[in-house]
């Protein structure tokens, strides 16, 4: 526990620095490393260490075309890209006679929830970053000690220490957090801040559930090692990289 609080720390220190500095092509090179290392923990859920590698280079290479196809609609130019990798990879295993179409699997998740985060940076801007990453802390940070101490009702097989309990009180306390938030920056009405945080916290615990399915199915406990305490980096982003679809989704309508 001693070690998690320390790590937690850290990352929290590193995040604030990043946010008030807010230099562009610093979050993007951030933004680049985090791709690094969630696409090669990525291969051994996938269970493709062997011939997964040689395709990191094709991923940065798309994901350095974001900054420079960003257009007036949000999340226009993050999806057509992730479209446009995937139909690539697609192709030059069909191409060369690949031994197998599961290597597009990684350029679907996590490249392309990456690329929707990265999205909400550079399209909405770092209020709504911001805002994406404290309602997915306030619902796993509520989700974990309301879960600990009241829950009851597991909430999935994937996820035997996800109770239903637990999953409500983080969503009432992202509702508190997010709505606080967001009335003190912006002049959104209450009805579309409750919402648009309901749809997003609903979509992080499915990304939470969706890599505890996936490790499960790869025999492993942790997504990876980097952050002492707290396993990999998709430990970590699960959450936010599907609440960024959701973001991606309630701002498209």
């Amino acid at each position: 526990m001693k070690q998690r609080i320390i790590t937690a720390g850290i990352l929290l220190a590193v995040f604030l620095a990043l946010i008030l500095i807010n230099a562009r092509w610093l979050n993007f090179a951030v933004f680049a490393l985090i791709l690094v290392f969630a696409f090669y923990e990525s291969l051994k859920l996938w269970m493709l260490e062997d011939e997964g590698k040689k395709w990191l280079a094709l991923a940065l290479a798309f994901f350095a075309l974001l900054p420079f196809t960003q257009t007036d609609e949000p999340f226009v130019s993050a999806l057509k890209v992730s479209i446009l990798a995937i139909l690539c990879v697609a192709s030059i295993v069909a191409f060369t006679k690949g031994p197998s179409l599961k290597i597009a699997l990684p350029f679907i998740y996590p490249i392309t929830p990456i690329f929707l985060m990265w999205a909400v940076y550079d399209d909405l801007g770092v209020f709504h970053f911001v805002w994406l990453i404290f309602i997915v802390v306030a619902s796993d940070s509520g989700a974990y000690f309301i879960g600990r101490a009241f829950g009851k009702t597991p909430l999935s097989a994937s996820s035997p220490n996800k109770t239903v309990e637990g999953v409500l009180g983080g969503l009432a306390l992202a509702l508190i957090v997010s709505f606080l938030y967001a009335r003190i920056f912006t002049n959104l009405p209450s009805l579309e801040i409750l919402s648009k945080t309901i749809v997003i916290v609903i979509f992080s615990v499915l990304g939470d559930l969706f890599e505890s399915y996936l490790k499960r199915a790869a025999g492993l406990k942790d997504s990876g090692a980097l952050f002492p305490g707290h396993g990999g980096i998709l430990d970590r982003i699960d959450g936010y990289m599907f609440g960024a679809i959701a973001m991606a989704i309630v701002y498209s309508w």
